[in-house]
Parts: structure tokens; C-alpha cells; sequence
């Protein structure tokens, strides 16, 4: 009896505690969005600025004398706060299935022995397991503000360098944390 209770609580305590767990949290998903959407502001806010879409006059493109004319679409806040905003439910979409992904593995037969989350590090298929899972929610992310980044109406080098950008640093890398860290 003793033994297997200490079983049940090795295992909720792998599953409830590690720090990539808490955004997930019924309660939390507000803040946790809204986290994101600050970030996500911030750093799209920073990209554009930096190569000078933002708050540019409209532009008028005439294709021939007399003929009608089109309008670029001018990127201003309301536009970073309305792609920030997609962006950080998407984002949290992502990191969700990260931590799903991570939950499954943690309940896997040969899984199961090897992914630690009280140290990370522990063991190579461990930190492998963990490596994986954050590239492949970058590489998500990556994606996703690549093919939004077109509609801003940025060219494709900066659409990929956006794409980059916010894959990079907005990556789930709160995986890494190891809950030994935490007390």
C-alpha cells in the first residue's frame, strides 16, 4: 500500500508541478494569453518599427494614366494589436500542444521512465525529448507569423524574418526550466 501510493504521487507530482504546466491551468488561460499578447505586441511593435512599416503614410500605386488606383493597407497599432492578439491565441494554441505532446510522452510505456521534468537534464533521451518539443512549437510559431507576415503586406524576406523572430524568441522555452529549480 505504501508503495504504491508513492508511486501515485512520483507521478502527480511529474505532472502537476513542472512550470510549463501553469498556463494550462483553467484560471491561468487569461493571464496566460494576455502575457502573450504583451510579448507578442512588443516584439511584432519592434519588427516593423525597425524596418519601417509601421505608421507609414498610405500609399497610392497608379498602374497607367486613367486607370483606378489601389491603396496598400497602412500598418498601424489597431493592426499590431489585432495580429498580436491572433498571434497570442495561436501562441498559447502552440504551447498547448507542446505541453499535450509532453503529457503523452510522460504517460507512454517507454517513455515513461526516461522524460524527467524534475531535472530536465537527467538522462539524454530526457533533454532530447524536451529540445524536440520546443523546436517543433518554435518551428509552429515560425510558420504561422510567416504566412501572417504576407498579410501585412510585408515582402517574403521580411514575412520570413518575422516568421523567425517571434519562432525564436516566442518559443516555449519555459520547458527547459526543471521543477528541481523551483524549491
Amino acid at each position: 500500500m505504501s508503495q504504491y501510493k508513492s508511486k501515485n504521487q512520483t507521478v502527480l507530482y511529474n505532472l502537476i508541478f513542472p512550470l510549463w504546466v501553469f498556463p494550462f491551468i483553467p484560471k491561468r488561460i487569461p493571464l496566460a494569453v494576455a502575457i502573450k499578447f504583451v510579448i507578442y505586441a512588443a516584439i511584432v511593435w519592434m519588427y516593423l518599427k525597425k524596418h519601417k512599416k509601421l505608421n507609414n503614410p498610405k500609399i497610392y500605386c497608379f498602374r497607367a494614366f486613367g486607370s483606378e488606383k489601389t491603396t496598400l493597407s497602412k500598418i498601424d497599432n489597431r493592426v499590431v494589436l489585432r495580429y498580436s492578439f491572433k498571434a497570442a491565441i495561436f501562441g498559447y494554441f502552440a504551447d498547448f500542444l507542446g505541453g499535450v505532446i509532453m503529457v503523452g510522452l510522460l504517460e507512454t510505456a517507454p517513455f515513461d521512465k526516461y522524460i524527467d521534468t524534475h531535472l530536465v537534464w537527467s538522462n539524454l533521451i530526457s533533454g532530447i525529448v524536451h529540445i524536440f518539443i520546443v523546436i517543433s512549437v518554435g518551428l509552429l510559431i515560425y510558420l504561422y507569423h510567416r504566412r501572417m507576415g504576407s498579410g501585412l503586406n510585408l515582402d517574403p524576406t521580411e514575412a520570413h524574418g518575422l516568421g523567425l523572430v517571434m519562432g525564436i524568441l516566442t518559443a516555449p522555452w519555459f520547458f527547459f526550466i526543471p521543477t528541481a529549480w523551483l524549491y
